[in-house]
């Protein structure tokens, strides 16, 4: 379904419930080396080519990419590409795109390298960083020692996490923005199940059916087409 507007917040209990599993990125936030952003500018990812997989239809297709990412800086974010999760978008680089969905294993860990994108990687045209601190009222009960300030600092520039992707078109092939969305998975049955079923149908039953969080809204959009 092709996307014209910006996309309603989808934001409850369970997104609280299941980034409490996780201790996403403050470990590597406190060190002294920050992370590879992949910008040239905040908002603004560096224009290489490549390619990655992705799940359509209970099959994998691949992305072929052709420029960097876009992060929407009237969103606030204080990571180094200028990208967030939490918030949705207020200026899109286009009037039309499509949905790209991510799922993200929280609490648990995956071999980095069966992940479309790894874990330690910064993937063609992504950004390297993002700013999760939308999240700290969540993840404060997991670092009682950190008060909420030095909580919400710590996230504000973390390494982008390892994920699969998902789409529900492959828009005739054309290059196109794409906008990301985040679907947070929190328990090893449930990440392999829709794995194997490879369609966004399948993960949008385990959303509905909260086995999953419901879906994040992101200000970044990323650009390829799908061969």
């Amino acid at each position: 379904m092709k996307l014209m507007h910006r996309r309603g917040l989808r934001w409850g209990a369970a997104v609280l419930a299941a980034a409490m599993a996780t201790g996403a990125g403050v470990a590597t936030a406190a060190s002294t080396t920050p992370p590879p952003s992949n910008a040239v500018a905040p908002g603004q990812g560096i224009n290489e080519y490549g390619m990655t997989g992705a799940f359509y239809d209970g099959r994998i297709v691949p992305f072929t990419y052709t420029r960097g990412f876009y992060c929407d800086t009237h969103v606030s974010s204080a990571a180094s590409s200028g990208c967030e999760v939490g918030a949705p978008y207020e200026v899109p680089p286009a009037k039309s795109f499509d949905p790209l969905y991510i799922t993200v294993p929280l609490g648990f860990s995956v071999p980095p390298m069966s992940m479309q994108c790894p874990n330690g990687l910064v993937c063609v045209d992504h950004p390297g960083t993002i700013d999760l601190s939308r999240l700290e009222p969540a993840l404060k009960p997991l670092y009682p020692k950190l008060t909420a300030a030095e909580l919400t600092a710590a996230l504000r520039n973390v390494p982008t996490p390892g994920h699969m992707h998902f789409i529900t078109t492959l828009n005739h092939g054309r290059p196109e923005w794409w906008y990301v969305e985040v679907i947070g998975v929190t328990k090893p049955s449930v990440w392999n199940a829709i794995n194997r079923h490879r369609s966004f149908s399948f993960l949008e039953h385990e959303i509905n059916t909260h086995q999953t969080t419901p879906i994040l809204p992101t200000n970044l959009f990323l650009y390829f087409a799908v061969r």
